[in-house]
């Protein structure tokens, strides 16, 4: 462990600072989330670390119901928990279910062409919940949807349908799920399909009550002045589902913590760290609305992204590192062995869910660690691995204090490094070579309709140019990191998402060049032909913007070559 980081951190405030959060149930806009805001402006104020209290509406969808009752041929009440951002149907609704067994063996939504066609006026069992699956069982007619959790926990999980990623506007508040959906546990999934296969046919009535509603609510940001404006944002959710010690109180604490020591630190870059609302039940509309309403300081001035979730979490000992592949991968993987004392069993992409919200901005250095049980001691299938996720019983009793500790070390280590290198740690090459292969996959697994000849040419050539810049001597290091913030805050937004830079993509899981790898597996002999058409025309513009982004890099790496 490194000592010198290590030393810095107080222990006993740290745990103090989650004890003190996980006594609020930090439901976005509500009030004990405002008193856990007090507590962290507080602090602020009592180590003299400058701040501002944002505050703004929102949308926020409240799950508060929901049940799944059997009423023929037998009469049975299933326990259920309604899906934030699912439709409130408080009466209920009556219908027939239908199991989806192709969601037994993949969360993809694709399969043969009749998979859905029975859908319609139908109550669907499914494992797949993922908002896109929602979306095609609305599409195919189907009134209602019955998620079964993957894995053996008897806990009930919250969890949201939201396909619209912050605050909707006029153009997408039309994407918003317009049919109920529930959970259950694996154990009530499990014999509601043994009776379903009984009696060869179940009428269930689905109950949701879920509150929609625009919401004030506070955004606190620190902000510890370094000796160039340039800046690392840290970031963290401080919403939880009940009273959320794990999820996230423990960020919130490491937070504050950070503020403290880097308070009392001289650093050439400057620091911000932010506390986000609206991150579960607001799908990001915290993140979302401060890159909306910063956008242009953020586009000029941050260099990196530090994203914080469940720290500190017992059995969570071993650490993987999330990234977009532009950094140094010795940036993290350093820091974990020296932490763990054991190598990182894999990298990982960085996923949706992390109030992943500056795609838009040019950020050449987005990061996130993950925290999970050892691969060998994985049970639970939820994003830590652990079975209290997102459910009533996250209390004080989860968190590891030693772990915690640790945790907050990587992190001192990791501002610390990106707040004072002379030249940001990015590797283009190694981010082209990774990206040159997803292409070289898309191309192989989808119809030879899509071609995929540009795109090599533009990445042969924009890795030239790179491989011509390295050669180069630096001399202008404010210079040579500009441009880096622009190639690298470029190639993250072409990779990590499809849409227009100020706007966001939908909340759909994530693919590596998601506008592309929508072409994965579509053939015509297994698409129809209108279909086919549409995702021929929507590869067409997807290719269009990356080639043309791609070759707008290389000139401007050519210009500052000259």
């Amino acid at each position: 462990m490194k000592i010198q980081h290590v030393d810095l951190i107080d222990k006993d405030l740290l745990y103090h600072h989650v004890k003190a959060l996980s006594v609020y149930e930090r439901l976005t806009g509500e009030d004990e989330a405002e008193s856990a805001v007090d507590y962290i402006v507080e602090n602020l104020q009592q180590h003299h670390i400058p701040y501002e209290r944002y505050q703004f509406d929102g949308y926020f969808s409240d799950p508060i119901y929901g049940e799944v009752s059997i009423i023929a041929p037998m009469k049975l009440v299933i326990r259920a928990k309604a899906r934030s951002f699912g439709a409130n149907l408080p009466q209920g609704v009556k219908g027939h279910v239908l199991y989806d067994f192709y969601s037994e063996q993949s969360s993809e939504t694709s399969g043969p062409v009749d998979r859905y066609e029975k859908m319609k006026d139908k109550i669907i069992i499914s494992w797949n919940y993922y908002e896109d699956y929602v979306k095609k069982l609305e599409k195919a007619g189907a009134i209602g949807l019955i998620h079964i959790w993957p894995s053996k926990e008897k806990a009930l999980h919250e969890e949201t349908v939201g396909t619209i990623w912050g605050t909707p506007t006029i153009e997408n508040v039309g994407q918003l799920t317009k049919i109920p959906v529930v959970g259950i546990n694996h154990e009530d999934g499990v014999k509601l399909l043994e009776w379903l296969n009984e009696e060869r046919s179940l009428e269930v009535l689905l109950k949701t009550e879920v509150r929609n509603s625009v919401k004030k609510t506070s955004l606190p940001v620190a902000t510890i002045r370094g000796e160039i404006e340039e800046y690392i944002l840290v970031s963290g959710h401080y919403d939880s589902w009940y009273k959320g010690a794990t999820d996230n109180a423990t960020a919130n604490a490491l937070m504050l913590e950070l503020a403290r020591i880097f308070s009392t630190q001289e650093c050439k870059r400057s620091i911000k760290i932010a506390w986000w609302p609206g991150h579960s039940n607001g799908r990001y509309a915290g993140s979302a609305w401060y890159c909306d309403q910063f956008f242009e300081e953020i586009n000029e001035k941050c260099v990196a992204h530090i994203n914080i979730d469940f720290p500190g979490t017992k059995g969570n000992v071993q650490v993987v590192p999330r990234s977009t592949a532009v950094e140094k991968a010795e940036l993290l993987t350093d820091i974990i062995r020296d932490y763990t004392n054991r190598e990182p069993s894999r990298m990982d992409y960085l996923p949706r869910g992390a109030d992943q919200s500056f795609w838009g901005t040019n950020i050449p250095i987005h990061l996130m660690l993950k925290y999970e049980p050892l691969d060998q001691e994985k049970i639970y299938q939820t994003p830590g691995g652990n079975w209290w996720w997102h459910t009533e019983e996250d209390l004080l009793d989860k968190v590891d204090s030693d772990l915690l500790v640790r945790d907050t070390g990587m992190h001192v280590e990791l501002v610390d490094h990106l707040a004072n290198a002379t030249i940001l740690p990015v590797n283009l090459i190694h981010f082209l070579t990774k990206s040159k292969g997803i292409m070289k996959e898309l191309d192989e697994n989808s119809d030879e309709a899509f071609r995929f000849t540009t795109i090599y040419q533009a990445f042969e050539k924009v890795t030239k140019m790179v491989e011509e810049l390295l050669e180069k001597e630096t001399t202008d290091v404010a210079s040579y990191n500009k441009l880096l913030k622009t190639v690298g805050g470029t190639f993250n937004r072409l990779k990590f998402s499809y849409s227009s830079k100020y706007d966001y993509d939908n909340t759909y899981p994530f693919h590596p060049y998601p506008g592309l790898a929508k072409v994965k597996g579509v053939y015509q002999s297994n698409t129809s032909q209108e279909e086919f058409l549409f995702n021929r025309t929507f590869f067409v513009r997807q290719r269009n913007r990356l080639v043309n982004e791609i070759n707008e890099v290389s000139k401007e790496i050519e210009r500052y070559l000259e």
